[in-house]
């Protein structure tokens, strides 16, 4: 079992992802972050599930002074205290960042190693794409794009930031949209791709239906999103990197990402998790200062293969399909 699980694993060079001090790098942009929203617009309360509705929770955490907790209906986890307006967060196109320099060769190294993974992942469980219409929704610097145009399929993007559509566009020569999905211009999409999105909604219903509408009968939406239910935030708590109520407003596992299937006509195709949890532990350790556990360094691909395997990788992938 554990030979077929490692011929299965993709080793990641996480020196070319992320910085060396990555979650101080983590910590001082959330903090910048939130000083920007106190200064700006504030924070409300939410008080009901945003997925189901339901009033009935348990904290589970509080991280800059929001609770998170968990919904008893549906177990989606969502902050309770969350930034007024989400332009405070994303309106300044100088705020985006990524935990590594944007180099060259920071983004060759994510099209081909993770975009082209999730184009075969595409290919394992769609069929061929060269015949197929395909909308990557939040495409960012559209590394992915990039390696799904070598597909021959007919691609495009959607971006709200207009830095990233003018950088993306020049970048992969595809046409980046800033118009969001409920108005959306082009329609009829074989596949819609959704990688680090939905955990930034704060009302994720609307949008996946407006992601279904403009989907084909029998066509996919494919969402990547961390993973609450996982082994390195079960480590490290609060100072996991995915919690964070001023841009990650709520958590999905399993049962939650059914819930949100069921009540927006879609049923799951494919599950599986993939993450980054010991090189994120190995990174906590650094933070805390305490030396690095030697075990987990000589066997972490061994051991990040199992988590993936159990379902308990910091990062869901779903694919859904609709009626």
């Amino acid at each position: 079992m554990l030979s077929r699980l490692l011929k299965e694993h993709i080793q990641v060079d996480i020196a070319r992802m992320r910085k060396k001090d990555f979650l101080k790098f983590m910590e001082e942009h959330e903090s910048e972050v939130l000083k920007r929203i106190m200064a700006r617009h504030g924070r409300k309360e939410v008080r009901e599930c945003p997925l189901c509705g339901s009033s009935e929770f348990t904290e589970e955490l509080i991280k800059d002074d929001s609770p998170l907790v968990r919904c008893h209906r549906c177990e989606l986890r969502y902050h309770q205290k969350i930034p007024r307006d989400l332009m405070d967060v994303y309106g300044d196109s100088d705020k985006i960042i990524y935990p590594m320099d944007d180099t060259e060769g920071h983004y060759e190294y994510r099209r081909e190693r993770f975009g082209k993974e999730r184009v075969r992942l595409l290919e394992r469980h769609c069929g061929n794409l060269s015949n197929k219409k395909i909308l990557d929704v939040g495409c960012g610097n559209g590394f992915f794009l990039s390696a799904l145009k070598e597909t021959g399929a007919e691609c495009v993007g959607s971006e709200l930031s207009e830095q990233w559509r003018q950088f993306t566009g020049k970048k992969t020569g595809l046409r980046i949209y800033g118009d969001p999905l409920e108005s959306f211009p082009v329609k009829d999409f074989d596949i819609l791709t959704m990688f680090d999105v939905i955990e930034h909604l704060e009302k994720p219903v609307p949008f996946m239906a407006a992601a279904c509408k403009l989907l084909k009968p029998k066509g996919h939406i494919l969402v990547y999103t961390p993973n609450f239910d996982s082994f390195s935030l079960r480590v490290m708590g609060k100072c996991s990197n995915n919690i964070g109520p001023n841009e990650h407003l709520i958590l999905f596992s399993y049962p939650s990402l059914e819930t949100l299937g069921r009540l927006t006509g879609l049923t799951i195709l494919h599950k599986e998790t993939r993450g980054l949890d010991i090189h994120s532990i190995l990174s906590y350790q650094d933070y805390l200062d305490v030396g690095r556990d030697p075990f987990l360094t000589q066997w972490g691909d061994e051991l990040q293969a199992m988590i993936d395997a159990a379902g308990c990788g910091d990062y869901i992938r779903v694919i859904y399909s609709k009626a």
